[in-house]
């Protein structure tokens, strides 16, 4: 099996309020893209490793990190850098993984749970299991109606697809609204199954959850 990683790096980060986006940022010593990069470089299986980064940076990134991975240069939206880097992926690929550089903490076990589900199912995604109460909420902010919390997720990455499956889903036309991958794969009528992480793998959107990254990942080492 031969499985191929788009590492999303090419965001802006402007809720977090730094001048250098913040997948680039030291974070316990390194860039924090880079924490994704060894956890996937970690499984013998992925084979290629794509990191989706600003145009301006693709030179530096390439002559310093040479053979660790390929770049690839981001779009406008999220869904056109992912674009981006399946046209790197080489045919001989079987699954492709899309992961954002902006959860640092994934770890080996989560994304060979995922994978292991993706190989038997042919999607699957990392997820966790809703905490809050949600309400479904109209425009003019009236409360709806309560949702059953207990079949609510929130979707992470990394999510998991048969490279071909994934390839059909960004050949159609994308609206401006998605905002992960699993939703192209469900518009093909596909079954996406769900993953719970059992380690932290939360979305770095604020100073405070860098903070928080530094100290979990402290403690793993």
């Amino acid at each position: 099996m031969k499985n191929a990683v788009i590492i999303v790096a090419a965001g802006s980060g402007k809720r977090f309020e730094n001048k250098i986006p913040k997948q680039f940022l030291k974070l316990n010593g390194k860039p924090m893209f880079l924490w994704s990069v060894n956890a996937f470089a970690a499984i013998k299986s992925f084979k290629q490793i794509i990191l989706v980064v600003p145009s301006y940076m693709m030179r530096a990134l390439t002559l310093k990190y040479k053979n660790a991975f390929e770049c690839v240069a981001g779009g406008e939206k999220r869904f056109d850098s992912v674009r981006n880097g399946l046209a790197l992926v080489t045919n001989d690929i079987d699954f492709v993984a899309v992961h954002d550089a902006a959860r640092p903490l994934i770890s080996k076990n989560d994304i060979l749970a995922v994978l292991t589900e993706a190989e038997k199912t042919k999607a699957a995604i990392a997820v966790e299991k809703t905490k809050d109460t949600i309400k479904l909420v109209s425009e003019s902010n009236r409360v709806l109606k309560t949702l059953n919390r207990v079949v609510l997720r929130n979707a992470q990455t990394p999510q998991i697809f048969e490279s071909h499956l994934i390839k059909k889903a960004y050949l159609k036309k994308i609206s401006a609204r998605t905002t992960d991958d699993s939703q192209l794969i469900e518009k093909l009528n596909v079954k996406v199954f769900a993953i719970e992480t059992k380690f932290p793998n939360f979305k770095i959107t604020t100073k405070q959850d860098f903070d928080l990254a530094e100290k979990l990942l402290n403690k793993r080492m």
